[in-house]
């Protein structure tokens, strides 16, 4: 593997941002609009559903939302990441690669795949140790996660090893 190794999991979550800012700037003008033309019913019953949208974006905001960085053979670096002055829930910092335990690969699995969706998606991370933070290095289909991360894992001498998806277990059947 060739080291070092840049990467930016964040993209996905910086191209939502940006959709979900366009729509709330959109839908702040029409709030105002009903307002200043005298609609108090109108603009109140759109300020409810502003306040409702609010909740939800403040609760999916402690998502994980991928990293930006640079993987060494000794450390790996990520930045912050600020989309249109809101910065997003990814790491930051210097971590020497002894703070990090294994490299981990989580797996999506979409059960009931249309054509011309992709497979089951995966994400390469590295797993800190206590008071070091998990960092997403890729995201891509299973079968090219898995062998970057054996790859990344025999590179870096860290074990490799499955991770459940937040709110999912792993269950392994044999028949």
């Amino acid at each position: 593997m060739n080291l070092p190794l840049d990467f930016n999991t964040a993209e996905p979550w910086t191209r939502i941002v940006k959709i979900g800012v366009s729509i709330v700037a959109v839908y702040a003008i029409a709030m105002v609009g009903f307002f200043l033309k005298g609609n108090f019913l109108g603009g109140a019953f759109l300020l409810v559903f502003a306040l409702a949208f609010y909740f939800v974006l403040r609760r999916a905001r402690r998502m994980s939302m991928g990293a930006k960085g640079r993987l060494t053979r000794d450390s790996v670096s990520v930045h912050r990441v600020r989309v249109w002055g809101f910065s997003l829930n990814v790491p930051s910092g210097e971590f020497s690669l002894n703070r990090f335990s294994a490299v981990g690969v989580a797996q999506l699995i979409v059960v009931d795949r249309p054509p011309g969706v992709p497979k089951d998606t995966g994400i390469v991370q590295l797993l800190g140790r206590p008071g070091t933070p998990n960092i997403e290095v890729m995201i891509d289909d299973i079968d090219t996660a898995q062998a970057l991360a054996a790859e990344l894992s025999a590179t870096l001498k860290l074990e490799l090893t499955s991770v459940a998806v937040p709110g999912q277990t792993i269950r392994r059947y044999t028949t």
